[in-house]
């Protein structure tokens, strides 16, 4: 199972297309952004993480066109083609905390 992290990292597509991420795991993350892209794309770019710019590549796997008229941004989800070793640390980080346990019902 994926561990997934709501994480809001700001990121660049390709140095020309700002986004943020709205979770991030091992696998991939999924991004929030002004444009679509189509799935099957295959995407680089980096994260900021802090003052450090982590690169990647992945390829996008799912998309979600948003609506401009109602100020909603478009969704995609991402996988990285190789896990960034840049976000390692935050990772191990994120691992190390205390996991907040849902409601018994």
């Amino acid at each position: 199972m994926t561990i997934r992290n709501r994480l809001k990292l700001p990121l660049s597509l390709g140095r020309k297309l700002p986004a943020l991420t709205a979770d991030v795991s091992r696998g991939g993350f999924q991004a929030e952004l002004p444009q679509v892209f189509v799935p099957g794309s295959l995407v680089d770019g980096y994260f900021l993480v802090g003052d450090v710019e982590v690169p990647f590549r992945g390829e996008v796997t799912w998309a979600q066109a948003g609506d401009p008229r109602l100020s909603l941004w478009s969704s995609i989800g991402v996988r990285f083609l190789q896990l960034p070793k840049g976000l390692e640390p935050l990772f191990q980080k994120l691992e190390g905390r205390p996991r907040k346990l849902g409601k018994k019902r």
